[in-house]
């Protein structure tokens, strides 16, 4: 779910043309997602727990003008 809300929220902030936003915030995710998993598997839960809210955020930035705006964005 991070990774997937990361890869909104970066289509969404890149300056570039829409597509080439998703597709560089596509490949992206793929580092992003080896990192963030190995991350928390060596780190204790308690620790790792920071990543919720950061995924909430994330995942406004990217699909929050869809919800809001019925999908017409």
């Amino acid at each position: 779910m991070f990774t997937y809300s990361l890869t909104a929220a970066l289509a969404r902030l890149l300056p570039l043309a829409r597509i080439d936003a998703a597709i560089s915030a596509t490949l992206l995710s793929f580092a992003v997602y080896t990192v963030f998993v190995l991350w928390v598997f060596a780190r204790p839960l308690r620790q790792a727990l920071w990543a919720l809210p950061v995924t909430l955020v994330l995942l406004l930035i990217g699909f929050g003008p869809q919800w809001f705006a019925g999908g017409e964005v």
